[in-house]
């Protein structure tokens, strides 16, 4: 059965005339006539009762015209549906990101922007480490991820571009000593105690904060570890330690914790975008526009030569 024997049958069955049918469908009676008792013949039922005066439907007639013009308007709304999305009007997208990520205004302020652009486009978001965006992106689970770049190799065919530069500040216990000073450097956290993300999580932060250390002359005393920021500044509330941390995790604020910039040009951690180089998902291609613009906007100095946003770049 092809779906313009429905056609013909839902046509018949409508005019209740074979000749008013044929001339609707633009075609002869007698090709017309013998369609439907093929199709009659298909079902193994009669459709229509039929004289030399008049045609009427059958029981088995009435239930297939129910049948019919729904799956006609099915195959119909299939077709649009598709071409509407071969054009980018509707579909779906799969977007990882780092808990950390949704602490700056960008990302929510970008995905905003994407959503009333596209209003029929389903934005499937996903708080994922860094490392299983990567592997997702590349598994094709994901479209888009926004990370830190974990201390991992690049999955092939993933590629990362530096897109927000976040400060570092140092989250210290509010009777701290350290937290009499203005800000503070890497050298003042040599044997302190520190909480930080676990090694294995997958965190990009946690290479970053390893890193200033080491190049600093020694290595971090970790204490405790943690996934989630909320529970990692309620230990500093608790005067378990000190935690490294991007500028926008000010925005979780407790009584006992202070924050304090720290000092030096590698004092920064950088979120990037993650996607498939090759992937030419029309919207895809629409977030990373928002994704780009809002950060423009924001910071016109990352055009600019010279500037350390630049340079991440």
């Amino acid at each position: 059965m092809e779906l313009r024997h429905l056609r013909y049958f839902v046509a018949v069955a409508e005019e209740l005339n074979f000749t008013r049918a044929a001339e609707r469908l633009h075609m002869a009676q007698p090709p017309l006539s013998t369609q439907i008792r093929l199709l009659e013949e298909e079902l193994g039922a009669r459709l229509f009762d039929r004289d030399k005066r008049r045609v009427d439907l059958t029981q088995a007639g009435r239930q297939m015209l129910v049948r019919a013009r729904a799956i006609l308007a099915a195959a119909d709304d299939a077709v649009k549906q598709t071409r509407r999305a071969a054009v980018g009007e509707i579909g779906e997208l799969q977007l990882g990101y780092a808990a950390s990520a949704m602490f700056t205004e960008l990302l929510p302020a970008s995905l905003r922007s994407f959503r009333k652009a596209l209003p029929n486009v389903e934005l499937v978001v996903h708080e994922m480490t860094s490392r299983d965006q990567l592997y997702a992106i590349h598994g094709r689970q994901l479209d888009v991820g926004i990370l830190r770049k974990p201390d991992m190799p690049i999955p092939p065919g993933v590629r990362m571009e530096a897109w927000y530069t976040a400060s570092l500040v140092a989250a210290i216990p509010k009777n701290h000593p350290l937290a009499k000073k203005p800000a503070i450097s890497v050298t003042d956290l040599r044997d302190q105690a520190l909480i930080a993300y676990p090694r294995d999580s997958g965190v990009g932060l946690y290479w970053r904060v390893i890193d200033l250390c080491v190049k600093a002359g020694f290595q971090p005393r970790i204490v405790r570890e943690t996934r989630e920021a909320s529970v990692m500044m309620g230990l500093v509330s608790a005067g378990i330690g000190i935690a490294i941390v991007p500028a926008d995790t000010q925005c979780i604020r407790l009584e006992g914790v202070v924050y304090r910039r720290m000092q030096g040009r590698e004092a920064f951690s950088a979120l990037h975008i993650a996607y498939r180089s090759a992937d030419r998902n029309e919207h895809l291609l629409a977030l990373l526009a928002e994704l780009r613009r809002h950060h423009a906007e924001a910071h016109p100095e990352a055009r600019k030569p010279g500037t350390r946003a630049a340079r991440a770049r």
